[in-house]
């Protein structure tokens, strides 16, 4: 199962688009987790390496949930969301529980608390933010502050364009 996260994070990591996710994806994940939380408990090396394995599987989850996040915000944005490949928790009103920072150089849902002075090209829907706050509606010309994980979305689809960092 390991291998099948970080395919699914490869994949949707390289992809403009929003990945479907593989077949039972989430159910396989649970799985998984939970014999890897039932090997980890005890003291010995096992124990050990069952439990840093779980850390890194879940490191990588929330990297592919900062991802396409980030990719659901910016096609609701531009109206191009395909909803057929969204996973339940990332269905409207869905309540998804903020992640854990991502070390080893993964890109970290903790990276949307920085924010990007930007202005809009073009009208943008109100949307929930990387933060998983609400933004908009917004009007073209309008000049804004969004999590830097929106931001770099809405620049890399010619909808904003960014005037400072901070």
């Amino acid at each position: 199962m390991y291998k099948k996260i970080i395919e699914f994070w490869v994949n949707e990591r390289e992809a403009r688009e929003l990945q479907a996710p593989p077949f039972e994806f989430k159910e396989g994940v649970e799985e998984y987790l939970k014999g890897l939380t039932n090997a980890g408990n005890g003291n010995g090396i096992q124990a050990k390496l069952a439990e840093a394995e779980a850390a890194r599987a879940r490191r990588m989850l929330d990297a592919i949930r900062a991802l396409r996040m980030g990719k659901i915000c910016a096609a609701s944005a531009d109206g191009t969301l395909n909803e057929s490949n969204l996973m339940e928790d990332e269905s409207p009103g869905a309540k998804i529980a903020p992640a854990e920072p991502v070390a080893d150089g993964v890109a970290a849902p903790a990276e949307a608390a920085k924010r990007i002075l930007v202005r809009l090209l073009r009208d943008v829907p109100s949307f929930v933010g990387a933060d998983l706050k609400t933004y908009g509606p917004y009007k073209s010309e309008d000049v804004v502050l969004l999590p830097a994980q929106n931001t770099d979305a809405l620049v890399k689809r010619g909808i904003a364009t960014e005037i400072q960092r901070r």
